[in-house]
C-alpha cells in the first residue's frame, strides 16, 4: 500500500476498526458515514478504500472480531457448567444478555442494521460471514445433539434455532406499553422453557 510504513497501515486500520464500532454501535450503519470515520484517525476519507472495500466490509470486519471475542468468553462461561443442563441453561443465558448489551449486535437486530447489510454485501460474502458467525456455538452444538438426553439431533438446526432466538430481543423493544421487569420475567420463563424443552426426561 503506496505511501504508508507497515506500522502506520496497522495504526490506521486498528483505528478505523475503533471508531467504526463505536459509531455503528452509536448511530448504526445508514448514519455513519466514511468521512466521520477517517476523520477519527487523521486520514483523507479517499484514503479508506486502501483499507476497506467498503463501509460493510468494515462493519462485517467488526463483527467478526466480535465473534472472536464471544468464542472464548462463552467457552469459558460453558467449561465452568457442572452439567449438560447448567451448560445449555449458561449458553442460552450468555446468548441473550450479549445481544441486549453488545450495542452493536443491538443495532445490527433491533435496529435493523442487518437489512442495510443484506442490501449491501455480495450473497458470498454473506454467506462466509453468517458461516463464521455460526462457528461461536458449532462445537457445542454439535456436542449437545450428539446426547441421548438433547431433543435435537441436528446442529444446524440448533443454530438455526439460536439465529431465530436472536429476534425475540427486537421484539421486546416493539412493546413499549409493557412494564420491562414484565418482559424480563418473559424472557426467563423462555429460557426456562427452551431448556426443559431442549431435554429429554
Amino acid at each position: 500500500m503506496k505511501g504508508f510504513s507497515d506500522r502506520e497501515r496497522e495504526r490506521i486500520e486498528e483505528g478505523l476498526v475503533r471508531a467504526g464500532k463505536e459509531q455503528f454501535s452509536t448511530f448504526g450503519h445508514d448514519r455513519t458515514r466514511i468521512k466521520d470515520l477517517t476523520e477519527e484517525v487523521g486520514i483523507a476519507a479517499s484514503t479508506f478504500y486502501q483499507f476497506f472495500d467498503s463501509k460493510e466490509a468494515l462493519y462485517l470486519e467488526i463483527l467478526g472480531r466480535e465473534r472472536e471475542r464471544v468464542a472464548e468468553e462463552v467457552e469459558a462461561v460453558l467449561n465452568a457448567a457442572p452439567d449438560l443442563e447448567s451448560e445449555i441453561r449458561a449458553g442460552l443465558q450468555f446468548f441473550f444478555e450479549e445481544l441486549e448489551s453488545n450495542r452493536l449486535y443491538y443495532r445490527l437486530v433491533v435496529e435493523n442494521d442487518i437489512e442495510s447489510i443484506h442490501r449491501n454485501v455480495p450473497d458470498d460474502s454473506l454467506e462466509a460471514f453468517y458461516r463464521e458467525q455460526s462457528t461461536v456455538y458449532e462445537p457445542y452444538a454439535r456436542r449437545w445433539t450428539t446426547e441421548e438426553s438433547f431433543r435435537i439431533d441436528e446442529p444446524t438446526v440448533l443454530i438455526g434455532l439460536l439465529r431465530l432466538l436472536s429476534f425475540t430481543i427486537a421484539a421486546k423493544d416493539r412493546f413499549g406499553d409493557i412494564e420491562d421487569s414484565e418482559l424480563d420475567g418473559a424472557q426467563e420463563a423462555l429460557l426456562e422453557t427452551l431448556v426443559d424443552g431442549l431435554l429429554i426426561e
